[in-house]
């Protein structure tokens, strides 16, 4: 390996590092920001910098030059397979020994992580990431973000299933989801042989058609020692994975380690407590913190989903924290009756402990992100579509039509969850939810309809519209469904798209025969622009058959409604210690208010001391905290028995910056309660009325309140006065 031997600063002519990268590893620079490979796999950079196009490459190569570099010896595994068979006993057996297999009815709910560290004969320390995914059809949605690249996958056999080749459900959908979402990463295959029962399967036709199959074990899990080898298998083959050892730039190596330390406490952090923790490493650049963030995304050290204006502002350090509250909803006995209709009452019943009080609007913009539900506003409810019912409306069974425009898509391989994810994207599009189902959806536009099912043989998706933008329609919804067929590694090379026939006979017909939309462009481009109807012999137009279902540009109606661009309200909120209960519900309530103040594009943001971090500066850490005051829309100050010292030094502060910049607006209120002037200190009282007096002085005029229910009204109308005035101006 050669290295450019300058820092990030020196680099002002980028050709010398570009010539280096694409001599070293055959890249092939486009117009735009983006990279291809060939040849040799990608190690360095990492695939996941490399996506993210050529200013994050630069900027790896360089910070590898200024920092110096450290290797990653780790490895992600993931225990794959049908529920029930046995997925949680085999991690049990291989890496958690000192527990008790789970129960017949026990099972995986969502996710469960745990990291097994051992060394290589080499005597390097090596570390496992071991996944076990819950294997139930309502868990499946969500794999498109956790089964990854560069991993290394198990898939579980229940020997008291009678799958015993590659086209049966148990082998054939779990290897197809690792070649197109985990990028044909190797896959080790263990039969639990439950009850001692044996079973042979099609080894040679396994391997035949996925060779990224490596080997086969079997063993009783009830039987200590069944997973041994299996352990050593998975020791060795994750070794070979083709990212180990690759270099970092150290000081990323740092900050991730720092990151994961962080997680064993805490569940998420704020996109500003991310970039304190990088600062502690490296000198900010905002711009070089997010391309980090985004590389650690990618890798499953966190998630962070910069493209989105509420999630941008956490990173969630625990994968298992944001999987169990998508799953209490998805998993909550109440909701599947209401057909996967839930609403803000179910949120607080299901997410009410305190890791997840605070974040229902984040935790439903995830849920969102995943493509699991989507907002009903007039209902002021989600709808999450893979607990619709199984059956067809009764109105919709008889609504196909010969004169429908209609599209098929005949996949090898159908992922499951692929209609409930079209309907979130498409829910614009969905003027009744009770005319969707687990397996289709009616899309209306006006007059225009397009009704989208999966066929009986759970091989196709079938496309028919009709109307006087049937057309347009059609198109609109088609295009998202390739885009979304487009999101699956090498999904598109396996399906076929059909276009019906339109001779005289066809077109009366609710089955006419059906063209490969490939062959019929392939005709177009060698100018044969006659083909055979097989049915009925007529010759038929090539261009009318391809004209009469797509359009050369989408309508300009189909562009999703461009968002509101959503306003955080920074509020500081400052009290004494003798506050705090006030102070936790204040903030409590406030941030539960952001679904109502969403709608008017308002996202509140309590700032308060405890938030801080010590070691976040290393200033006078209250000089943070009057940074922060400056910084904000709001200041609010509770008062009871006394000041403080530093409560008053913070409303001096947003006084004075408000004199200057007209913000922060500033609210104070002393709360009026019943108590013994006995235990009033004396300093206390008299500081706390000369500190009235100032405010008289000022001309500022403080509230009384009785209690909290008092305070948060009161706060709540002057809230909505000021988002009134701001609205207006």
């Amino acid at each position: 390996m050669q290295y450019l031997d300058v820092s990030y600063t020196e680099i002002t002519d980028l050709s010398p590092l570009l010539n280096l990268i694409t001599e070293q590893f055959k890249f092939k620079w486009g117009a735009g920001d983006g990279v291809s490979i060939q040849g040799c796999p990608l190690t360095n950079p990492p695939i996941e910098v490399a996506k993210q196009g050529n200013t994050a490459i630069l900027n790896y190569f360089a910070e590898k030059t200024t920092q110096g570099t450290a290797q990653l010896y780790e490895a992600k595994i993931l225990i794959i397979g049908e529920g029930g068979a046995g997925k949680t006993s085999l991690l049990r057996r291989l890496y958690q020994t000192d527990k008790a297999l789970p129960a017949e009815n026990e099972s995986t709910h969502g996710i469960d992580i745990i990291r097994h560290d051992f060394k290589t004969k080499q005597e390097q320390d090596f570390r496992l990431n071991v996944w076990d995914f819950g294997g139930q059809e309502i868990y499946h949605a969500t794999h498109q973000f956790f089964l990854t690249k560069r991993s290394l996958y198990i898939l579980l056999d229940d020997t008291r299933k009678d799958y015993k080749s590659v086209h049966d459900a148990g082998f054939k959908y779990w290897l197809e989801v690792v070649d197109l979402l985990g990028d044909h990463s190797p896959v080790l295959i263990f039969q639990n042989e439950k009850s001692g029962r044996s079973k042979t399967i099609d080894q040679a036709g396994i391997k035949g058609q996925f060779d990224n199959v490596k080997e086969f074990y079997r063993g009783n899990l009830a039987e200590v020692g069944a997973a041994d080898q299996l352990r050593a298998a998975i020791e060795f083959y994750s070794q070979e994975l083709a990212h180990i050892g690759e270099e970092l730039p150290a000081k990323w190596v740092s900050i991730r380690e720092n990151i994961e330390r962080l997680a064993v406490d805490k569940a998420f952090i704020s996109q500003q407590d991310y970039f304190d923790l990088y600062t502690q490493h490296l000198d900010f650049d905002r711009k070089k913190a997010l391309l980090l963030s985004e590389y650690l995304h990618d890798l499953g050290v966190f998630l962070h989903f910069q493209d989105d204006a509420l999630l941008s502002r956490t990173v969630i350090l625990q994968n298992r924290w944001a999987t169990t509250a998508v799953f209490t909803i998805l998993d909550d006995e109440s909701v599947k009756a209401n057909w996967g209709h839930f609403n803000q009452t179910d949120c607080l019943r299901l997410w009410q402990g305190s890791d997840y009080a605070d974040m229902h609007l984040e935790l439903l913009a995830l849920m969102q992100k995943f493509e699991l539900c989507f907002e009903l506003p007039e209902q002021q409810a989600w709808l999450a579509p893979q607990l619709l019912s199984p059956s067809k409306p009764a109105s919709l069974a008889s609504w196909a039509q010969a004169d429908d425009l209609v599209l098929r898509y005949c996949y090898e391989f159908l992922p499951k969850g692929m209609i409930s994810r079209l309907i979130v994207r498409m829910h614009r599009f969905i003027e009744n939810a009770d005319l969707s189902w687990s397996s289709g959806a009616l899309f209306q536009r006006e007059e225009s309809q397009v009704l989208v099912t999966i066929a009986d043989n759970g091989r196709e998706i079938i496309l028919r519209a009709r109307g006087v933008e049937a057309k347009g329609l059609l198109n609109v919804i088609s295009a998202d469904l390739e885009a979304l067929n487009a999101s699956f590694h090498h999904l598109s090379d396996k399906i076929k798209i059909f276009v019906p026939c339109v001779c005289d006979e066809c077109s009366q017909l609710l089955s006419p025969h059906f063209f490969e939309q490939k062959k019929l462009l392939r005709r177009k481009k060698d100018r044969k622009l006659q083909v055979e109807c097989p049915e009925s012999y007529a010759d038929v137009d090539v261009l009318q058959l391809l004209d009469g279902i797509k359009l050369e540009q989408l309508p300009l109606w189909a562009a999703e409604p461009p968002k509101t661009t959503e306003r955080t309200i920074k509020i500081f909120l400052a009290s004494s210690t003798e506050l705090k209960d006030e102070r936790d519900e204040f903030e409590r309530y406030f941030l539960q208010q952001n679904n109502k103040y969403r709608k008017q594009a308002v996202y509140l943001e309590i700032i308060r001391w405890e938030h801080f971090l010590d070691a976040m500066s290393e200033t006078r850490l209250q000089d943070e905290y009057n940074k922060a005051v400056c910084g904000c829309d709001i200041f609010v100050s509770l008062f009871c028995s006394k000041t403080g010292e530093f409560t008053e030094e913070e409303f001096d502060t947003a006084y004075k910056q408000f004199k200057e910049t007209g913000k922060p607006q500033i609210y104070t209120f002393f709360k009026d309660g019943n108590t013994s002037m006995g235990t009033i200190n004396r300093d206390d009282f008299n500081s706390l009325c000369d500190f009235k007096d100032k405010l008289s002085g000022l001309g500022h005029f403080h509230t009384e309140f009785k209690n909290i229910d008092d305070l948060k009204r009161q706060f709540k109308d002057q809230l909505e006065e000021l988002l009134s005035e701001m609205a207006v101006s």
